[in-house]
């Protein structure tokens, strides 16, 4: 039992002599000193965790101490506005997430152009790295090449290629975080560690010309990485809105070539931008543009139709090949 979880006075009335207030005073600031250590310690965990939440059972274990305390600690940190109560534990302040429901139904017309122009790379017998998220998900649902095969930790991607005859899924292993799906940690990293893909096809919470790809946690930012050392080539899937975001807190680095994929609502600034941090531009156009007059139409910038060539090494294009560090070059 920690000094911080012992009765007070009021449990124990003793007449206090004058010595006595000197002692009581240290004590109460050793109590304070060790308490915002904790409290500290307690945001380093919710970074650094996999789920981004914590209970106050784990609390308790981890630095053992009473549930009161636990209580009085978060209790400090929710006045500070630096956690958010859930039942039964909390989670970090900030931007709030969507879940994987709400955000099926946000840009569903923008994503699915996305997907579509993403799987229509990949050919015949290509070995796929599929990240999570919902834009990545499009790219499962229009994957049509025979004999591909998907290394991927999303759980709708799995669920979408489920029953395909066609495609052989192979589940990266590791720490499931419900609220977006996705699996990540040190198991998936490993078995990604033995993979060379031709493409790693990468979901994003935010792209930034100046930060890189943003993910959720640390341990998705580490697998983010990793698949993108792992393949040939490197395509970015993500929707215009996401594109200059700096809310989250862990990013990956882009490689030194790279395809964006996104809708053609961007900012040509920004897009400019990213051209120069390496990326080639693919611009697609929502089904729900498709009601405008022709005349009304522009031509996107970089945007060179894919062909499918049934059979045609996906190696031989040169267009995005990465070369960064700790990746396989030819």
């Amino acid at each position: 039992m920690s000094d911080e979880d012992l009765p007070g006075d009021e449990h124990y009335p003793v007449s206090a002599a004058p010595d006595d207030d000197a002692a009581d005073d240290l004590v109460m600031r050793r109590r304070d000193v060790k308490g915002a250590r904790r409290r500290q310690q307690i945001l380093q965990l919710l970074q650094l965790g996999g789920t981004g939440s914590l209970s106050v059972e784990e609390i308790a274990e981890r630095f053992g101490v009473s549930f009161a305390t636990v209580r009085r600690d978060l209790g400090r940190l929710h006045q500070d506005g630096q956690i958010t109560r859930t039942y039964g534990g909390v989670a970090l302040a900030g931007p709030t997430e969507l879940s994987i429901s709400q955000r099926h139904q946000e840009f569903t017309h923008e994503k699915d152009a996305i997907g579509q122009r993403a799987a229509d790379l990949v050919d015949d017998g290509a070995v796929v790295i599929l990240d999570a998220g919902t834009t990545t998900e499009f790219v499962a649902r229009h994957l049509d090449a025979a004999g591909v095969t998907v290394f991927t930790n999303s759980i709708g991607v799995i669920n979408i290629l489920l029953r395909s005859e066609d495609v052989s899924v192979i589940v990266l292993g590791g720490r499931l975080r419900p609220l977006n799906e996705t699996i990540s940690g040190s198991e998936a990293e490993n078995m990604l560690r033995s993979v060379v893909a031709d493409f790693a096809f990468i979901g994003a919470d935010a792209v930034h010309p100046q930060y890189g790809i943003a993910s959720r946690t640390l341990e998705q930012s580490r697998l983010r990485t990793l698949m993108m050392q792992r393949a040939w080539k490197i395509v970015v899937a993500a929707e215009s809105r996401t594109l200059n975001l700096d809310e989250c807190d862990n990013w990956s680095p882009f490689p030194a070539r790279w395809l964006l994929i996104t809708d053609d609502a961007a900012d040509p600034a920004v897009l400019d931008e990213m051209r120069g941090t390496g990326a080639h531009v693919h611009l697609t156009r929502p089904l729900h543009a498709l009601n405008e007059r022709p005349s009304e139409r522009t031509q996107p910038q970089d945007q060179a139709q894919p062909q499918r060539r049934a059979g045609r090494n996906p190696r031989a294009g040169k267009m995005f090949l990465l070369d960064v560090n700790n990746h396989v070059t030819n």
